[in-house]
């Protein structure tokens, strides 16, 4: 059977799409082709063919993939296509009338409530276009076949409409289980890796940090860089010197774990934004998964897991002090971190991790492969 999975956005390694989805269904014995943005025209990765989109230069030259995936998708003959971005809903339903073959739609986080804090769309434009992209979802969704989220919040919006599975972001283990050589650094770094932007909370980290007396650790940054508006953050992400700040850029996958492996915690201080708030950012359990300590926002789904796992410390997050105040405790108590990165690794081991929750993503292909009813179902409970 031929799967193609479809992104006009998300780098071809996104570790969503490629490290666990694309991968899972090629180790299910799929021949599994991931239209992507590239910087190579075509590859064979882990099993995998990608075949490399230009990375658009501005966004309105985005339509310019569209076309270009849809071009590619139609050329593949697959059997099944499984797309990533909500711009790419049209096409995909052309490809779905001009194949008549099953269409999956993954939902990666709530789009009208993402839309409210795109800097880059005009305020008086994001009260009109949020309400408006969500209506528009809400009815093409009832022509996909089958929907894939990464949480219980999207599932109930969705749910009545379409064949729902919750496939969420838990992590691989084996590659945070197998690296034994954490990172050399020349004092205790705390971490922060995926997206920066103003949103995500670096840069109140950073003042954290800061406040600390005697400059204790560092702060190791890694992932593309966003919306950043303090100039002064963005003059350290362009390579400016900070004695406590090191930004390492877009790593590779592999180079992961090994750097999570030496840090003292992960950082994971989101701002309240209303996607923020019902988020399910997949580090966290890439944290876990690497038994590191945490300290997150205090948010409900991040509450809900840290709590139970006893794996870290909660913070509001525009609150610098307590920030402070949390790194501060594990640099004073080291014996206590470690039981908290232990407790975090033990509770992914035992359930946050992606053996369990790709199980879900090829039943989901069977039945819609084996032509099953689409009577939508909640397999994330």
């Amino acid at each position: 059977m031929k799967a193609c999975l479809l992104s006009s956005i998300h780098p071809c390694f996104d570790v969503r799409i490629f490290q666990k989805e694309a991968r899972s269904l090629s180790e299910a014995g799929y021949e599994v082709t991931l239209i992507a943005v590239a910087d190579f025209q075509e590859e064979v990765v882990e099993g995998v063919r990608i075949i490399g989109l230009p990375k658009p230069r501005r966004r309105v030259l985005r339509a310019l993939n569209w076309w270009r995936i849809l071009r590619l998708a139609l050329r593949e003959g697959a059997d099944i296509y499984h797309f990533h971005d909500p711009d790419l809903i049209l096409p995909a339903l052309l490809i779905k009338v001009l194949t008549h073959r099953p269409i999956v739609y993954d939902v990666h986080e709530n789009y009208p409530e993402d839309i409210q804090t795109k800097e880059w769309i005009p305020s008086v434009l994001r009260g009109v276009l949020s309400p408006a992209f969500g209506l528009f979802e809400d009815s093409v969704v009832r022509l996909m076949d089958g929907v894939v989220v990464v949480n219980q919040h999207l599932a109930e919006r969705f749910q009545g409409r379409s064949r729902v599975v919750i496939v969420r972001n838990y992590s691989r283990l084996k590659p945070f289980l197998d690296t034994q050589t954490p990172v050399e650094s020349q004092k205790p770094y705390f971490v922060y890796a995926g997206r920066i932007s103003d949103d995500r909370g670096i840069y109140e980290c950073l003042q954290a940090l800061e406040s600390l007396p005697d400059n204790p650790a560092a702060l190791l940054c890694a992932g593309t860089i966003g919306h950043v508006t303090n100039e002064e953050f963005r003059g350290l992400l362009d390579g400016r010197f900070h004695p406590s700040f090191e930004y390492l850029g877009l790593l590779p996958y592999e180079a992961i774990p090994p750097l999570f492996k030496g840090a003292l915690a992960g950082l994971l201080c989101f701002q309240p934004t209303p996607n923020n708030l019902l988020g399910t950012p997949n580090k966290l359990f890439e944290y876990m998964s690497a038994g590191i300590p945490v300290i997150a926002s205090d948010f409900p789904f991040l509450r809900e897991v840290i709590e139970e796992a006893q794996c870290g410390i909660l913070v509001q997050p525009d609150d610098v002090n307590q920030i402070a105040s949390a790194m501060a405790t594990l640099l004073s108590d080291p014996e206590q971190a470690a039981q908290m990165g232990e407790k975090g690794q033990r509770a992914a081991r035992d359930k946050y991790n992606w053996q369990v929750e790709e199980v879900k993503l090829l039943s989901l292909y069977q039945e819609l492969l084996a032509g099953s009813d689409m009577t939508p179902k909640d397999e994330g409970s």
